[in-house]
Parts: structure tokens; sequence; C-alpha cells
């Protein structure tokens, strides 16, 4: 079930960074959107390269060569609003993560498949939070020399945060809270079935 929930957040919010990249993609200039994009094709590929590890284990040439493909594919369509110089870094990260991910998904047994896919969920929430915030900030800034040059009174006005606490609270404490419950289940045995010992090894 944690698989599964995985491959799904992976997909959300891969594309929501993309579209959010693409909305406002003119706030994102020079080092900021090279930085977006290759923080972006690196985490979503590495987590990808991870699950596709563990989907065909003991088949390494095929999950790296489709992590591969989708290094590619992420890598251009995040950069692509920004420059071929982001397209570049997008892909050049999201191949490093790709590879890498995909030999860490091999290397790991299959009893521990559920502590590596939270922490690897976990820590992938929290990169793209991190890259929305980081969006959201230079917009933010933006917005205020734009409402400065226009001479808006914006000194008496307190300074609104880039990113308000319900933000935190969608994007990163309730999938962590569906992620938590999701490895629960996965361990919580069916009725009438024997809880595993943990001891043996399994192959897909």
């Amino acid at each position: 079930m944690l698989l599964n929930m995985s491959i799904l957040i992976v997909i959300i919010y891969t594309v929501l960074c993309m579209m959010y990249v693409q909305l406002n993609h003119h706030v994102l200039a020079n080092m900021t959107g090279t930085v977006v994009a290759m923080t972006t094709g690196l985490m979503s590929n590495l987590t990808i390269g991870v699950i596709l590890g563990m989907l065909f284990a003991q088949n390494l040439v095929v999950s790296t060569g489709i992590s591969i493909l989708f290094c590619f594919l992420i890598g251009y369509l995040i950069g692509r609003p920004l420059g071929l110089l982001a397209v570049v870094e997008g892909i050049g990260g999201g191949i490093m993560g790709g590879v890498h991910g995909a030999m860490l998904g091999e290397m790991i047994p299959k009893r521990q498949w559920d502590v590596m896919l939270f922490i690897m969920d976990a820590m992938f929430i929290a990169v793209t939070a991190l890259v929305i915030y980081l969006i959201q900030d230079r917009k933010h800034r933006e917005e205020g020399q734009v409402a400065a040059v226009s001479a808006l009174k914006i000194a008496k006005s307190p300074a609104a945060a880039p990113v308000q606490t319900s933000f935190w609270m969608i994007y990163i404490v309730l999938p962590v809270v569906v992620l938590c419950v999701a490895a629960w289940l996965g361990h919580n045995p069916a009725a009438g079935e024997p809880p595993s010992s943990g001891h043996e090894m399994h192959s897909m």
C-alpha cells in the first residue's frame, strides 16, 4: 500500500511543481530558475528511481533505463519555461538522482521497503515544499518592489508571509500523516493471516 501511495505522491507533487514553475517563471531568473529545475529534477527522479528499483527488483538494467527516460522527461518539462540552461540542469540533476535511486532501490531488502519509502517520501515532500517556498518568496519580493515603485504605503501595513501556515499543513503535514497511516496498514496483518517474522527474503 505504501508503494502505491509513494507513486501517487511523486506524480502529484511533481506535476504541482511543474505547474507552479510555469505560472511563476517570470520571477525565476538566472540562478534561482536553475536551482529550482535541478532540485526538482534531482528529488523527483531520485524517488522515482528508488520506486523503480523496488518494482523491478533483480533487474537493474530495466529500472535504470526507465529512470533515465523519466529524467529526460521531467528535466525538460520543469526547465522548459525557464530556458535552455534550466533544461540542462534539470536533466543533469535528474540523471544523477535517477541512476542512484535505482541502485538504492535494488539494494534495499524487501522487508525494509516500507522504512525506505517513508524516508524517501518525507524527504521528497520536504524538499519540494522548500522549492515552492523559494518560488513564492521570489514572487513576494518582486510584488513588494513593484508596490514600492508605485508609491504604495506598504510600510504602514504588516508584510504578509510568503507562504501561509495553511500551506504547510496541507502540503507537508497531511501527506506525512497519510504516509504514516499507509505504513501502519501495510504492517498490520489481515484478519486470519499470521504475522510475518521479517527474516525471510522474497523476490518479486
